[in-house]
């Protein structure tokens, strides 16, 4: 039995892993907790838990917390970029697992974290004990640990989707360019002006422009972790007007040439053995709802021999694969489950 707690409740994230622990076998969930929606029911909050969680969200304050943790194997965190560490020191020294669904641990280099988040790191011993997982990239480094990194939804689905050719050495470095677009829940709960179904319907647009954004650096690492070496991206996201659901469109030079019959049979090969990663041959382009509501990736490699560049397709929830159903993945590595333990289910379509 896994008993479980989750802070920062009330995010996406966080009732789409609720959602999706309701039918996991043997766990229980011990307590609920968020900053702005303390004293809230959190069936009120995430509607979809009606009639099958029924709990009080409690504050974050340190007795709150400290309780939450004593009741808990593992807590799954939420919470804003800066205030992590110092919920996971406490977990830790409870002597109970921690998975955080944030930023703050994702850096094996602090300073990388503090340059583009532009916070000061206060705990830079944690990011060099934390594991960073995304399962197919790296699930050997997790296996029995206490600390984990959830990654990025934007990083999750471009890795996937670069992982068997950077592994077979067909990119020439540094002509990674990565298009991606991301539904409205990957904007976060709080509300803004631009998330108004006024503003955003019929609409579609660019944000962080001029290689801004935060995800840029996490790639790269990623990348350098399966090639050895550290390589420069173009990474550019757009908010698409629907609410779940990304696609990269992932664009890079190759120092190879392949067929479209050879690129799907090594995308095939590669992860044949991986129960969450789906391979389309280019005839057949995948689509955000394919996996939406699932830990399930989607993807179609391709080549144009003109120009030489591979055109990778690849799709995920972002609040599943991107987010809550990695947790679990992850939780399942950590626990020593099979992986699939949970997560099996047909996405919500059409």
């Amino acid at each position: 039995m896994i008993k479980y707690s989750v802070v920062g409740a009330a995010a996406y994230a966080c009732g789409e892993f609720l959602r999706l622990m309701v039918n996991y076998p043997d766990a229980e969930l011990q307590m609920v907790a968020d900053a702005f929606a303390k004293g809230d029911l959190i069936q009120n909050v995430h509607p979809q838990l009606q009639g099958f969680h029924d709990m009080e969200i409690l504050d974050t304050s340190d007795e709150s917390l400290r309780k939450l943790i004593e009741a808990s194997d593992v807590v799954l965190a939420a919470v804003d970029a800066g205030t992590t560490c110092e919920l996971a020191d406490k977990v830790l020294k409870g002597g109970k697992k921690f998975i955080d669904f944030g930023a703050d641990l994702r850096f094996r280099d602090p300073a990388v974290y503090e340059k583009w988040y532009k916070i000061k790191h206060t705990y830079p011993e944690m990011t060099r004990n934390c594991v960073y997982c995304i399962p197919e990239m790296n699930r050997k480094d997790a296996k029995g640990q206490n600390l984990i990194s959830n990654p990025g939804c934007y990083p999750t689905a471009s890795t996937l989707g670069l992982m068997p050719i950077l592994k077979e050495g067909f990119v020439v470095e540094n002509t990674i360019i990565i298009d991606a677009k991301s539904g409205y829940t990957g904007a976060g709960r709080r509300p803004m002006l631009n998330k108004m179904i006024t503003e955003s319907e019929n609409s579609f647009r660019a944000y962080s422009l001029g290689g801004g954004h935060r995800h840029t650096p996490e790639i790269e690492q990623n990348i350098e972790y399966i090639t050895g070496k550290h390589q420069m991206i173009n990474f550019q996201p757009h908010l698409s007007p629907q609410i779940r659901g990304i696609e990269a469109t992932i664009y890079a030079t190759s120092n190879h040439d392949i067929s479209n019959e050879d690129l799907y049979e090594l995308y095939q090969k590669h992860y044949k053995d991986e129960p969450f990663v789906h391979v389309y041959p280019a005839s057949k382009p995948v689509e955000t709802k394919w996996t939406a509501g699932t830990n399930f990736c989607c993807i179609s490699p391709s080549y144009d021999a003109r120009t030489k560049r591979f055109i990778i397709s690849s799709v995920i929830d972002n609040i599943g694969k991107g987010a809550a159903g990695q947790a679990i993945q992850n939780m399942n590595i950590i626990f020593g489950k099979p992986e699939t333990t949970g997560l099996l289910r047909p996405p919500m379509y059409p």
